[in-house]
């Protein structure tokens, strides 16, 4: 652990802009969100929401469609 602190330490005192550092920092960040996407294990597929079985469907009652005269 003592050897990571210190290479980081080395990092930070490097004769770089902080523009270049910022952007090793971000580069290193995607990239691991990257691997982590890749390696995250998916079930089922994908799907936004809860699934709890609750749903409304608008068409059943068709109230939107009748013509307002």
């Amino acid at each position: 652990m003592r050897q990571i602190w210190e290479d980081i330490k080395d990092f930070f005192v490097r004769d770089w802009t902080m523009t270049e550092k910022v952007l090793i920092i971000l580069c290193c960040l995607l990239l691991g969100m990257i691997k982590g996407f890749f390696l995250a294990p998916i079930k089922k597929g994908i799907s936004c929401g809860n699934n709890n079985g609750n749903t409304y469907n608008s068409l059943d009652d068709e109230y939107w469609l009748d013509d307002e005269e």
